[in-house]
């Protein structure tokens, strides 16, 4: 795998997509570009070691989605997987870009493959990990709006980036981070409030907004319907919908590979990032097929 890895701090900006100020770092590199789009509630930040391996092969960006990290709020309920569909979109418009190569984790994976599906010019192929799909046949394990009033009921403000941290180091799903990920997310997740404390920067009823309306996006679909490269990771111990139809995603597409890594979560990227880079730099610099 090739290197360039060293740790140098991306440079930080802004753009107007749908109306709406989204914040981005350009962590540089060498090659045709690739975007990282994060998991919702999260923020590109914390894909630091992804990103900073995958320099090796090509320019590399991470956003945070609307209503994220350091992304302007939409107004209203102005959330959805389409709209973060849209966005991306409006995001390679905007930055420029076409052949983009793209990893897309959970809700960001969802994405990646609707853009893929329906904009190859723009997203050239994709790396899904744990997108959020269903079909007929998956159970609701976690229904929506049960879904919801658990994510509005999250701690949303901390004493300090350490009190966080110590809450969350031993607390499933953050017990199984790398702890330097972790560490991140405490600290560029949050901004400072009164008296040193720390707040979430994607507010809860942001992230409940997203997740209840999962169910009314045909993602699998998109992933039915696109004729881009595809590699597809589901967690062997994800409690995500995705890995209870693996075989379904695989099922007869030449163009598509289903990968399922061994003793991983939904969190893979936070758990493995090094086996992501990998997998990733392999599967960029392949040929027209997987």
């Amino acid at each position: 795998m090739p290197t360039n890895s060293e740790s140098r701090e991306p440079i930080s900006s802004d753009l107007i997509v749908n109306g709406l100020r989204l914040h981005y770092l350009d962590w540089g590199g060498d090659g045709p570009p690739i975007i990282v789009l994060h998991a919702t509630g999260f923020l590109g930040r914390i894909y630091r070691p992804i990103a900073e391996a995958l320099r090796a092969i090509g320019h590399v960006y991470t956003y945070d989605q609307r209503g994220h990290g350091d992304s302007e709020r939409a107004a209203g309920e102005n959330y959805g997987w389409d709209i973060t569909a849209s966005d991306l979109e409006g995001f390679i418009l905007a930055m420029g870009l076409t052949g983009v190569r793209g990893i897309g984790h959970s809700a960001g994976a969802t994405a990646m493959g609707a853009i893929a599906s329906g904009r190859p010019d723009l997203l050239a192929r994709a790396m899904l990990i744990e997108p959020i799909i269903f079909d007929s046949s998956t159970p609701d394990l976690r229904r929506p709006g049960e879904l919801r009033e658990r994510t509005l009921k999250r701690k949303r403000t901390f004493d300090s980036v350490a009190a966080m941290f110590a809450n969350f180091e031993h607390k499933p799903p953050y017990n199984t981070w790398r702890k330097e990920i972790l560490r991140d997310y405490c600290e560029f997740g949050t901004r400072a409030i009164d008296g040193g404390r720390r707040e979430l920067k994607c507010p809860p009823e942001v992230e409940a907004r997203i997740y209840e309306t999962s169910r009314a996006f045909d993602g699998l679909g998109y992933l039915d319907r696109c004729a881009a490269p595809l590699l597809v990771l589901f967690g062997e111990k994800s409690d995500a919908p995705g890995v209870l139809i693996a075989d379904r995603v695989a099922a007869g597409a030449p163009h598509r590979r289903v990968v399922i890594v061994p003793d991983t979560t939904h969190f893979i990227p936070m758990e493995q990032p090094e086996l992501i880079a990998r997998m990733a730099v392999e599967f960029f610099g392949a040929g027209p097929g997987i």
